[in-house]
C-alpha cells in the first residue's frame, strides 16, 4: 500500500511539475508575441496609411462617375465624405494600441435644414498573426489583414458617400 501512495505522490509531482512548465511556456509565448506586436505595430500601420494614399492612384482611372478620391492630410476624401483613421501606440515598451477608422461628411460640410449623418467609426488593433510572421488588424470590423483593411476604407468610403452624397 505504501507503494501505491509512493506512486500516487511521484504521479501528482509530475502533474504539477508539468502544469508549471506549461505555464511557464505560455507566459514566455505571451511575452515574444507581446514584443512582436510593440516592434511592428506602428510600422504596419505606415504601411496602412502609405498604401491607402498609393491605391488613390490605381482605382482613380476606374470608379466611373463616382467622384474621384482625394488624399488630404490624414484623411482620404470622396465627395463630401472622408474616411479618417487615427493610430495610438502610448507605450513604445508594450503592446497595447488603437487604430480608429471613421466614415463621416468633411468637417467642413455645412447642413441647413437637418443634421448631418452620423460617423461610423471602427475601433481595431494591430495584432500578431498566429505564426508570428505578421500583423492583421483585429476590432469591429473583424480580422483583416493590411490590404484587406485599405480595400475596407475604400469601400466604406463608396458607401457612406452614396448613403450621404448630396441631393439635388
Amino acid at each position: 500500500m505504501a507503494d501505491n501512495l509512493a506512486d500516487r505522490l511521484r504521479q501528482k509531482a509530475e502533474e504539477q511539475h508539468k502544469a508549471e512548465q506549461a505555464q511557464h511556456d505560455k507566459n514566455a509565448f505571451q511575452q515574444k508575441v507581446n514584443a512582436f506586436i510593440t516592434e511592428n505595430a506602428r510600422p504596419e500601420y505606415e504601411k496602412f496609411a502609405e498604401q491607402l494614399r498609393k491605391k488613390i492612384d490605381e482605382i482613380n482611372p476606374h470608379i466611373g462617375d463616382l467622384p474621384k478620391y482625394q488624399w488630404d492630410g490624414a484623411m482620404l476624401q470622396q465627395g463630401n465624405c472622408v474616411a479618417g483613421h487615427y493610430f495610438t501606440q502610448t507605450f513604445t515598451n508594450r503592446p497595447e494600441n488603437r487604430l480608429q477608422i471613421s466614415f463621416a461628411t468633411h468637417p467642413h460640410v455645412i447642413y441647413f435644414s437637418q443634421q448631418p449623418p452620423r460617423p461610423r467609426v471602427y475601433k481595431m488593433q494591430a495584432a500578431a498573426t498566429d505564426q508570428l510572421d505578421g500583423m492583421v488588424w483585429v476590432g469591429d470590423a473583424g480580422e483583416l489583414s493590411t490590404d484587406q483593411l485599405v480595400d475596407f476604407v475604400f469601400e466604406n468610403l463608396t458607401d457612406y458617400y452614396l448613403r450621404h452624397k448630396p441631393r439635388l
